[in-house]
């Protein structure tokens, strides 16, 4: 068709939305309105004042009962023999030599190659509802998969649901100044770092796992083709599939904007939970190639960038830790309770 035929066909008609175009919209703002008010209904229903003492105590069991692992933990490092990276048995293995990995990231302040980093910048407030300490930037990375390698050769280890242990360092205000990347790091947040003086200290805390640095390993020695592609449990599958699913608005009903909106919602919610429950994406390498993971049976499963020694106090001071604050904090909770039940009743 020439310039000349479009010409003499007039111009172009304008888009105009049609009736089933505005329709659409306010099925969309329904669907949202009532997914919205379900969420915040269920949230309610499980956080108010009569469910928090239920969460309190959880929680105390929860950190009580991760002590008695950690302990678990410490026990079976101190008690399984240390193997060779090429002549691990398949099972519960313990290893130690140097990390490797590709894609390896410089730790924020120290500024040092790392398989694992995690920093935080806390500030103390003073008012009295809100004194303590507050967090203004968190923070982490983690390579995915590393190679341990000792004089016998490398194993291949896959961190997900790794024990971290690592070296942990921290910059006070009234100590001085950090260095130079952690004051910039500092004013990243818009905020500036305090004179030792100051009535508002800060801190920079800064964990790490070093690259090509003493690296200890205690993991499910098993074959790539032993670990299933897809999550087993039920939390994670559910994530997973919820990350995977792409909205799609597939038809002008109420029920296709419905869907749409709460797959929407699902994904959303999905990318918060990550960090608690990190994506299941086994290593892509040979099917028989053998790789240290954590396992199905509930085995120990530790990175540490310390030796042995070293990772059996941390492991130690974290399950006494952790029992005794759960314990103090069920009892607190039960005690909190029995109080205001005596008080009601009188």
């Amino acid at each position: 068709m020439s310039v000349k035929d479009v010409a003499d066909e007039g111009p172009i008609p304008r888009y105009r939305p049609g009736t089933r175009d505005w329709l659409q919209v306010a099925y969309l703002g329904g669907a949202a309105l009532i997914v919205g008010f379900l969420g915040l209904f269920g949230f309610a229903l499980v956080f108010n004042g009569v469910t928090i003492f239920g969460w309190l105590f959880a929680a105390g069991f929860f950190m009580f009962r991760y002590g008695f692992l950690q302990y678990r933990n410490r026990l079976a490092v101190s008690g399984t023999a240390t193997a060779k990276a090429a002549s691990a048995a398949i099972g519960l293995a313990e290893l130690a030599g140097l990390g490797h990995a590709e894609g390896t990231s410089k730790a924020p302040v120290s500024e040092t190659p790392c398989l694992f980093w995690s920093v935080n910048v806390d500030q103390w407030q003073r008012r009295s509802k809100r004194r303590g300490w507050h967090n203004k930037l968190h923070r982490t990375f983690d390579v995915g998969a590393l190679e341990l390698e000792d004089e016998s050769g490398r194993v291949l280890v896959w961190t997900r649901g790794a024990e971290l242990v690592s070296v942990k360092q921290v910059w006070k205000s009234e100590d001085g100044d950090p260095p130079e990347a952690g004051l910039r790091l500092v004013a990243s947040t818009g905020l500036q770092w305090p004179e030792p003086s100051s009535g508002y200290p800060m801190r920079i805390t800064e964990e790490r796992i070093l690259s090509e640095a003493p690296l200890y390993v205690m993991g499910t020695l098993a074959e790539r083709r032993q670990i299933p592609d897809r999550p087993t449990s039920l939390l994670p599958r559910l994530l997973n599939g919820w990350l995977d699913t792409a909205p799609r608005l597939d038809g002008q009903s109420f029920g296709a904007a419905f869907r749409f909106t709460s797959q929407a919602a699902k994904r959303f919610l999905a990318r918060d939970l990550h960090a608690l429950v990190p994506r299941w994406t086994p290593p892509d390498v040979d099917p028989h190639r053998v790789v240290v993971w954590k396992g199905d049976q509930r085995r120990p499963f530790i990175i540490a960038g310390v030796v042995e020694r070293e990772a059996i106090r941390a492991l130690s001071r974290r399950a006494w830790l952790s029992i005794l604050g759960g314990g103090a904090l069920m009892a607190g909770t039960l005690l909190v309770v029995v109080w205001k039940l005596t008080g009601a009743i009188r």
